[in-house]
């Protein structure tokens, strides 16, 4: 089996035997950018209330969920999330269908507070997306979310991390580096549009510096 089978095959595998009912989706990209990827993005598990059969479940045939699928009622690539991910894509000067983009737990629900052992949810996530980075070695990775942040961080061995605020409250994005390339942690975009706010370009600037 390819590398890419044996990734859905566990996935596969792990959900029958969860109590997680609402689908997977690991990612946002087609399969090539498992192979090798100069950035990564990683958010924290897909939400929604069930599959949307016109979604990818393990990844996109051709292009990237975030420009070519409708969320939300919106035109293809139009929901406040897909454009701020297309922000964060045009900021690194990637053509998103080339960005390593996934859920680090593939297993949906609503929000996160409703997903079911969320312990065994992450470990098994962790499992996964080690198996993941260590083959396409990206040299930036790029999360949504402090949960997401905070999972991934370690699994890098992310040091000398800084925080820098995004000129929204309190809200700050982390920057530091792992053996081998950047990670910068970004609040989650579909609540906070830092990507295309004035007032978050300074502390942007400040996390995405010689990237």
């Amino acid at each position: 089996m390819t590398f890419a089978a044996n990734l859905k095959a566990d996935i596969a595998k792990s959900y029958k035997a969860s109590r997680h009912k609402l689908g997977w989706r690991l990612l946002y990209s087609p399969t090539h950018v498992l192979d090798h990827a100069d950035v990564a993005f990683i958010g924290l598990n897909p939400g929604g209330n069930g599959v949307d059969s016109a979604h990818g479940e393990f990844a996109m045939e051709s292009g990237s969920a975030y420009c070519l699928e409708r969320w939300g009622g919106k035109d293809p690539g139009g929901s406040i999330l897909q454009q701020q991910v297309q922000a964060v894509c045009a900021r690194l000067k990637v053509e998103p269908e080339h960005v390593l983009a996934g859920n680090l737990v593939p297993f949906r629900s609503s929000n996160w507070a409703s997903l079911t052992d969320k312990r065994g949810a992450l470990a098994f996530g962790q499992s996964i997306w080690t198996r993941i980075l260590e083959r396409a070695e990206p040299r930036i990775v790029v999360t949504m979310g402090r949960d997401a942040a905070k999972q991934v961080s370690r699994m890098l061995n992310v040091r000398n991390i800084e925080r820098h605020p995004l000129g929204w409250g309190s809200i700050t994005g982390l920057r530091g580096c792992y053996p081998g390339g950047a990670f910068v942690g970004l609040p989650h975009l579909s609540r906070y549009t830092v990507m295309t706010r004035a007032a978050s370009q300074p502390g942007l600037g400040a996390l995405f510096r010689d990237l």
